[in-house]
């Protein structure tokens, strides 16, 4: 057996023998046409106030096959709230609550992901609300993935659900100059996110 052989069958047994290539993990942008950022908070002990905000962007880098290797990083920037009444989206933006005049933005950024239970992905990171930041553990639930094309692009999508709750406390939203002290609004806000995201790869058809 020549040099040359040798040489080439070596080759092969280490191909043979190698563990394949991870798996890669795939960068998911928010698409905020399906995607919802509500909050629920109790007034009065008695009515339930919901409101949202409307312009927010994120990413979502998860890999099906090594779903804790996930991490998530989301912005949302605080005019953009909605809570059917203008002059209380006023109040709320106010230094007596979100002072979204210094403070325009409000963001989570993810440091691990762990399983969770009945299918869930617990997300642990960094929320900032009022330049005042929190670690916080949140029950993500994965909706689904799928795909359709848009010219010559295919367009990955997936769904993610959320449903958790913060004091807001815990960022100086006090509401304290409005309320004249009183505890009008309850200190706890439950948040419900509904995230869809995407990413587009080029396919090289006509």
């Amino acid at each position: 057996m020549s040099r040359a052989t040798r040489l080439l069958l070596a080759l092969l047994l280490v191909s043979l023998l190698a563990p394949p290539a991870a798996a890669q993990a795939t960068l998911y942008r928010v698409r905020p046409g399906d995607s919802t950022i509500q909050f629920t908070i109790t007034k009065w002990s008695v009515f339930k106030e919901e409101g949202r905000f409307r312009d927010f962007d994120g990413t979502v880098l998860y890999d099906p096959k090594n779903p804790v290797a996930s991490r998530v990083d989301f912005t949302v920037r605080l005019v953009s709230i909605d809570t059917k009444i203008g002059n209380r989206d006023q109040t709320l933006l106010s230094e007596d609550f979100f002072h979204a005049e210094r403070y325009p933005t409000m963001s989570f950024r993810s440091a691990r992901v762990t399983p969770g239970e009945n299918g869930t992905l617990q997300v642990t990171g960094a929320l900032t609300i009022r330049g005042i930041t929190r670690t916080l553990t949140v029950p993500v639930k994965l909706l689904g993935f799928s795909h359709y094309m848009d010219g010559d692009e295919r367009v990955d999508i997936g769904g993610f659900e959320a449903t958790f709750t913060i004091d807001r406390r815990d960022f100086n939203v006090l509401g304290t100059q409005w309320s004249g002290g009183n505890l009008i609004l309850s200190n706890e806000v439950t948040i419900h996110l509904l995230i869809g995201v995407e990413s587009r790869t080029r396919t090289g058809r006509n």
